[in-house]
């Protein structure tokens, strides 16, 4: 439902056994965009000029590290330094600690887009500091400029993959402990249920300077909604056509998801700094306003005194997925740690983990079948479109150029 279409001029691995990552000691590394000891994958090889082929024999099956000879190599490299765009590392990062005393995790919360500059910099000047990343989506560049040339380095454990869900488990860039998307909310309190059911209902009279959105200039996942429209732009045209009964017209636009995003301005789009603000707009107040914001902020509802409720069924599709995938850095300085703090975070082999606990939320998803949704729908029986990372990172600068000219 939601595949990362991968780039097939790249060599494909066959084996994760095949492929090794170098420690902090002083040997040169073997790029790859997998570690040792994960599951095989489709993953595929770094472009990094400094790449080399994996050497080892495929056929051979990679040692299988118990969480006891983890814990004993952590404890040796003391630390755990931590990349994340979510602050739900914190969270995982304090109960870690209470159960593998002796291991320090120092968090920085960096975005996405921000993270990847960071990181490449401090790679390119010979500075491996960060041993985990934890970041969503930036309209396929994450996968085409990190983890294809070797920079962040998929970690699947072996005795977890089973329970893992695909793509997660050998099709996507990634293993993602969470995944959100962008959908509209609505108030509680004026609607009795959801007010609209097709992306179009929003450019019509009735919605006029009552549609809030997060600036998509500033988050990227909003972005990639909107891009995802222009991709499938027959898709909206259909919607159009049913809601409007007859086809659509386009006016200087290139295609039905540029028409709509015009339309949306021309109806009065407002367009506020983030998620959070969003809703403040929507919900603390009786509103009859609709807001395009996080699926996952349903669950803030009483921390922040609202009363919004997400839309979960939109024509012609409700969103496109917004994963929150982990990596192991390149050279990672501690990676015994890093990986023992993924299993954490995973909820370890059980799914039952404390560890987990921060992001199995309201209006988030685990990808694991062993592991029960707080939702009332499962997020295979969502209405979402792929996530196309190859056509998001083609298509997402034009689209944003296009945005920009409507404001």
């Amino acid at each position: 439902m939601f595949i990362s279409k991968k780039k097939t001029a790249l060599v494909l691995l066959t084996a994760a056994s095949a492929m090794t990552i170098m420690s902090a000691c002083g040997q040169d590394n073997k790029s790859s965009n997998t570690l040792s000891n994960a599951v095989p994958t489709d993953a595929t090889a770094s472009s990094n000029a400094n790449a080399s082929a994996p050497s080892a024999d495929p056929s051979a099956s990679p040692a299988v590290e118990s969480v006891d000879e983890l814990y004993a190599k952590a404890k040796e490299e003391g630390k755990l330094i931590v990349y994340s765009t979510s602050g739900r590392a914190n969270d995982a990062a304090e109960t870690f600690m209470k159960q593998y005393p002796g291991i320090k995790v120092e968090v920085s919360k960096v975005k996405s887009d921000e993270m990847m500059d960071k990181v490449t910099k401090e790679q390119d000047a010979g500075q491996f500091n960060p041993d985990v990343i934890i970041t969503k989506e930036v309209s396929g560049a994450v996968e085409e400029e990190m983890v294809m040339t070797g920079r962040y380095l998929k970690y699947l454990p072996e005795d977890i993959a089973p329970m893992v869900d695909e793509p997660y488990r050998t099709q996507a860039e990634a293993y993602a402990n969470y995944v959100e998307f962008r959908t509209l909310f609505y108030n509680k309190s004026t609607y009795d249920k959801a007010p609209v059911t097709n992306w179009w209902d929003l450019t019509t009279p009735e919605f006029k300077g009552k549609v809030y959105t997060a600036d998509p200039l500033s988050s990227p996942a909003f972005m990639d909604l909107f891009t995802t429209m222009v991709i499938n732009s027959d898709d909206m045209a259909a919607a159009y056509k049913e809601k409007f009964g007859k086809d659509i017209v386009l006016n200087g636009t290139e295609n039905a998801g540029y028409e709509f995003i015009q339309e949306l301005f021309d109806n009065g789009l407002i367009v506020l700094k983030g998620s959070d603000d969003v809703l403040d707009a929507i919900g603390k107040a009786k509103s009859d306003a609709l807001g395009l914001a996080v699926s996952g902020d349903v669950s803030k509802n009483e921390e922040k005194g609202w009363t919004i409720a997400p839309i979960y069924d939109m024509k012609p599709k409700t969103s496109v997925p917004d994963s929150g995938y982990f990596f192991i850095a390149n050279k990672a300085p501690h990676e015994a740690a890093a990986k023992l703090f993924i299993r954490w975070m995973m909820g370890e082999k059980d799914g039952k983990g404390e560890g987990l606990a921060p992001f199995n939320e309201v209006g988030s998803w685990v990808p694991r079948s062993d592991v029960q949704t707080k939702n009332d729908i499962p997020f295979e029986s969502l209405n979402l479109w792929l996530f196309d990372g190859d056509a998001l990172y083609k298509t997402a600068p034009k689209v944003r150029d296009f945005w920009i000219k409507q404001k």
